[in-house]
């Protein structure tokens, strides 16, 4: 019997809702006049995100960031509901402002724009204060901006973007209201306008294609900048164009499917251009948005029956890898819904269809894929991550995003598992400059500026030994061994209790520098987390934590298990 269940779409799809759909949907809702059908449960989803330090996370458990805060607290606005503990919020927002004028999505993380719209937007319109150093970050901002006249994501950054313009744009308008721009502002509003093709959308830059997403983008900082686009009858035309049968809106032409991300997109184009849709179509679309809401909780990004995620659908197809013989009846499913959020408009692997592609998911999709024998399109993975890589050498979850070690290992490691070489795709002394800015002694930190962590020192060590500095990386790798805990296993610090995720992490590296693994003392833990059928994260909890936690944990009863052929556990990180 299969721990999980296969959705209509092929996919499978983690418990809880997803807090970047719940809040499109709020938005979309809310600028339609419309709340959700079962609006107090989608503010207690919100309010389980906030975490002791004021600040809210992507999902329970994880440190607060600035995104997820400015989702949670924005939604939460939109259902007329306060932020609870806005002081504490305030104290951990100020930490987030970096040394050069930006901010960062964490604190010790280095800035990206970004970051710097959601700390701003944070600032006034949450908190109603103001933001602090305005003139820092002018400066900052203006340091972004490309020979082109677009924006790039932090100073020194490589090429624009047209999310990055609005990122920039609206930041701007939060912190100094309608003082003037501190770009060249003509060349950025032209290389705006530039982006409208001659079917009326936009495209996010030059060489890509158009869709909804950066069509809003492009309307709403033009906007900003007091500008427009050039056509904006055409863009009309081609977001009418993407309307579907079923009341709601695809991303791009030919994609097929709504999802509450386009309808965000299309009526906070809509609603930009001063149009709005007619009563009946905005029942229509609301009616949509309103079917994405999983019971008791927040949103999904489609019919909750077809809403499959990347992470879980790899999970599953893992865990599938681990049985004798699971059948093409549930492996072939599991591989046609990975291989379809490799999506032909970017080129990594999507978390849910019709988003950005996250470069954790594009490691769990490769190596799940290759642990049934199949793969994605290795060719287009080496471009992307090229690509995604920082000014500081380091790479972030997504284009655009600040740099931190679980990223850059996953970013490093994806290549390898596509099998391409980490150091002939990417900038290998840049990634090794960004890790020594991690490096706290002989540990490192998440981030530059934060505590270090066994993790993040277990995947510097694997990062090591893929771009060629073996020696160091096999020296790191054997000082793990003695921050194994009593109860064996391995925690985030050498006192701290020992978790799944940690364990998974230390005894990967080992497992991979060929060094020794303690399967007695790796059972002992496993026996601490196993629950019924599954595993929970902590030794403290009664619950299975559900795939991912099942993933990790049955990969290290296999490995426990193994005898003189060893399994070998998949390079895997959260």
């Amino acid at each position: 019997m299969n721990p999980f269940t296969l959705l209509a779409d092929g996919g499978v799809r983690q418990g809880e809702a997803d807090l970047w759909c719940s809040y499109a949907a709020v938005r979309t809702l809310h600028w339609l006049g419309e709340k959700p059908a079962r609006a107090g449960q989608v503010v207690d989803f919100l309010l389980s995100r906030q975490n002791a330090d004021g600040g809210f996370a992507w999902q329970r458990g994880l440190p607060s960031d600035v995104w997820a805060t400015y989702y949670c607290t924005q939604s939460l606005g939109d259902l007329g509901h306060q932020v609870p503990h806005a002081g504490l919020l305030a104290d951990w927002l100020a930490q987030t402002r970096t040394r050069d004028g930006g901010f960062a999505m964490t604190p010790g993380q280095g800035a990206d724009i970004w970051a710097a719209y959601y700390a701003t937007r944070l600032y006034r319109e949450v908190l109603r204060l103001p933001v602090p150093a305005v003139e820092e970050l002018g400066g900052w901002l203006a340091a972004a901006q490309q020979p082109c006249g677009g924006l790039s994501w932090s100073p020194g950054g490589r090429g624009a973007d047209v999310r990055a313009g609005y990122y920039g744009a609206l930041a701007w308008r939060a912190a100094a209201g309608d003082a003037p721009v501190p770009w060249r502002a003509e060349a950025l509003v032209e290389w705006l306008r530039d982006q409208q093709g001659p079917e009326g959308g936009f495209r996010f830059a030059p060489g890509s294609h158009p869709c909804a997403w950066a069509a809003f983008r492009a309307v709403r900082a033009l906007d900003a900048l007091d500008a427009a686009p050039r056509e904006p009858d055409r863009l009309r035309g081609w977001l009418a164009a993407r309307r579907l049968p079923d009341g709601g809106y695809e991303r791009w032409a030919g994609y097929g499917s709504s999802d509450v991300w386009a309808c965000f997109s299309v009526v906070g184009a809509y609603q930009t251009l001063g149009d709005r849709p007619e009563p009946a179509d905005r029942a229509r679309i609301a009616e949509l948005v309103r079917s994405c809401q999983l019971p008791d909780s927040g949103f999904t990004y489609t019919d909750p029956g077809r809403a499959g995620d990347s992470l879980a659908t790899a999970a599953a197809t893992v865990l599938t890898a681990l049985r004798p013989a699971p059948g093409p009846a549930v492996t072939g499913p599991l591989v046609r819904w990975l291989q379809q959020a490799h999506l032909p408009y970017e080129d990594g692997v999507m978390y849910m269809p019709g988003r950005g592609a996250e470069v954790r998911c594009t490691l769990w999709a490769i190596e799940a894929l290759g642990a049934v024998g199949e793969r994605v399109d290795t060719r287009r993975i080496g471009r992307w991550v090229r690509g995604l890589q920082n000014a500081d050498g380091g790479f972030g979850y997504w284009l655009g995003r600040g740099s931190d070690l679980v990223s850059t290992v996953s970013a490093v490691e994806a290549l390898a598992a596509a099998g391409l070489v980490p150091a002939d795709r990417i900038d290998p002394a840049g990634a090794l400059r960004f890790l020594a800015d991690c490096r706290a002694g002989d540990r490192f930190r998440p981030v530059p500026g934060a505590e270090p962590t066994l993790a993040a020192t277990a995947q510097a060590a694997r990062v090591l030994a893929l771009l060629g500095s073996a020696e160091e990386a096999a020296a790191l790798g054997a000082t793990l061994a003695a921050q194994a805990g009593p109860l064996g296993g391995f925690g985030p610090t050498s006192r701290g209790l020992p978790d799944l995720l940690t364990t998974y992490q230390v005894v990967l590296t080992q497992s991979v520098l060929g060094l020794p693994v303690d399967l007695d003392g790796l059972r002992r833990f496993l026996a601490k987390v196993r629950v019924g059928s599954g595993f929970a994260w902590s030794p403290l909890s009664r619950l299975p934590a559900g795939l991912l936690a099942g993933c990790l944990g049955e990969q290290l009863a296999a490995l426990a298990a193994s005898a003189a052929a060893p399994a070998r556990l998949l390079r895997l990180n959260l």
